[in-house]
């Protein structure tokens, strides 16, 4: 049923695998009792099956997120030797607990099975947030809560936001061709089996686990106008390409933010080793004529804070960045079984903030008989900062993480997931300048923090 029409080169891969394995929006069927059908609202007499059957699918969720930082990070004794103004400005509403929660509303039409013409899909997805996360509170360059960043409507960081973050249309031409427009969503990128990605709703939570960090300056977080076309070439071998606009459009109406451009190709080859399966995907992304990149303004890296109180990188140099990761079962497969995972990115590092990156660790599905439906996963990232000198002077360098979660599927439409985390933070310390009548001061850089989370995922 779960058919992503994302596109540009994230989201028409996601489909593209869709349609590989014979799903479509009309395949699923949500009728059954309570706690063995696969929604909490079920067929609603009848009539979501029938609209599935014609090629209409509305699909509701809802995640519940809550984090305690329990150990390290910016706590109240490393900041309270400092004037309060001061302080505030740079590190705004920190919490030692803080809770949040994200809506979804996908809408996807498959033309051909609601008797129009074949090969077409559209997808609509409308997605807010309420509530606070952590923030910078735990310390590190990457969000301990990867959740939290959906929608993403610059300048909105941490408010209550309703946007419509996907409008898309893809046409396939033939079984190994199509082309996707529209208002892309780029959330499903860098997808991996056992880490997941920024869509992940039941696997890491940090965003140094889900996605490859280098990516952060080349590619918009969430929504933006594009165009790709997806090859097909065989059964095991998914390419895209295409170009976005390199801005973030959340919330915005997307043709006023149009500064920049970013090609994107990604290619996804399956495989099998010793008879188990496994996936290895490379990507590479190249932005020019973005008139300016301000380190300040992505909450994927946490310097807005920072930066507001100093120097604001500006550039109008163009940016590179590869990306690889792959899955490999060495028990099982996807029904029942587990194995390593890893995922690493470089960039040019001038101007993007992060020159490289690596996460790596296991992931399964089901814990046996016991908990068959069950997921789980366990590794580290870690990343290297670029030499740039704000970002030197801001006492920015490599920075490392540990994650275990363990994900309990009470339900088909209930997972609860409970997680910890180790965060060995980039930040060492900074001279922030003075800002009108206040001094500058020295401030120290975060302790290693410990952060544990449960997060909640309900399917409506």
């Amino acid at each position: 049923m779960h058919i992503f029409i994302r596109t540009v080169l994230f989201g028409a891969l996601a489909f593209s695998h869709a349609v590989q394995s014979g799903e479509t929006p009309g395949g699923a069927t949500y009728s059954g009792e309570l706690f063995s059908r696969s929604t909490l609202t079920g067929d609603w007499g009848g009539v979501r099956n029938d609209m599935a059957e014609h090629g209409v699918t509305l699909d509701l969720n809802a995640t519940h997120v809550t984090q305690h930082a329990a150990s390290g990070g910016y706590d109240g004794s490393l900041l309270s030797q400092f004037p309060g103004n001061r302080i505030s400005q740079s590190f705004p509403r920190l919490k030692e607990t803080a809770s949040d929660a994200m809506f979804n509303m996908l809408l996807k039409i498959d033309t051909g099975k609601a008797g129009l013409w074949p090969g077409g899909f559209l997808t609509v997805r409308g997605e807010g947030r309420v509530g606070d996360s952590l923030g910078i509170r735990t310390g590190g360059l990457m969000p301990s809560n990867g959740d939290a960043l959906s929608p993403q409507v610059p300048n909105h960081a941490n408010q209550e936001v309703l946007a419509l973050t996907e409008l898309t249309y893809a046409q396939f031409l033939s079984e190994k061709f199509g082309v996707a427009f529209g208002l892309m969503n780029v959330a499903d990128g860098d997808k991996n089996e056992f880490a997941g990605n920024l869509r992940s709703r039941s696997q890491f939570m940090n965003v140094g686990m889900r996605i490859s960090p280098v990516m952060g300056a080349v590619v918009p977080l969430l929504t933006t106008l594009g165009a790709t076309v997806i090859i097909h070439p065989t059964k095991n071998i998914i390419g895209t390409a295409g170009f976005i606009n390199a801005e973030e459009t959340a919330g915005y109406n997307p043709f006023e933010r149009n500064k920049g451009t970013t090609f994107l190709t990604e290619w996804q080859f399956k495989h099998t080793l010793a008879g188990l399966p496994g996936k290895q995907t490379f990507g590479f992304a190249y932005g020019f004529d973005r008139k300016k990149l301000d380190y300040g303004t992505d909450p994927r890296l946490h310097l807005a804070s920072i930066l507001r109180t100093g120097e604001a990188v500006k550039t109008n140099a163009d940016i590179w960045a590869l990306y690889y990761n792959a899955h490999q079962y060495i028990q099982g497969d996807s029904k029942g079984g587990w194995g390593p995972f890893v995922r690493a990115g470089v960039s040019d590092g001038h101007p993007n903030p992060v020159k490289w990156s690596v996460a790596f660790g296991l992931g399964g599905v089901g814990v046996g008989s016991w908990r068959p439906h069950d997921n789980w996963g366990i590794g580290g990232y870690a990343l290297g900062a670029s030499d740039e000198p704000t970002l030197n002077r801001l006492g920015i360098h490599d920075e490392t993480g540990l994650e275990a979660f363990y994900n309990a599927a009470f339900t088909p439409w209930l997972h609860v997931t409970a997680d910890v985390q180790y965060v060995n933070s980039a930040l060492t310390g900074a001279n922030l300048p003075g800002l009108g009548h206040l001094p500058a001061v020295i401030l120290p850089g975060p302790k290693e923090a410990w952060v544990v989370g449960v997060r909640t995922n309900l399917d409506f």
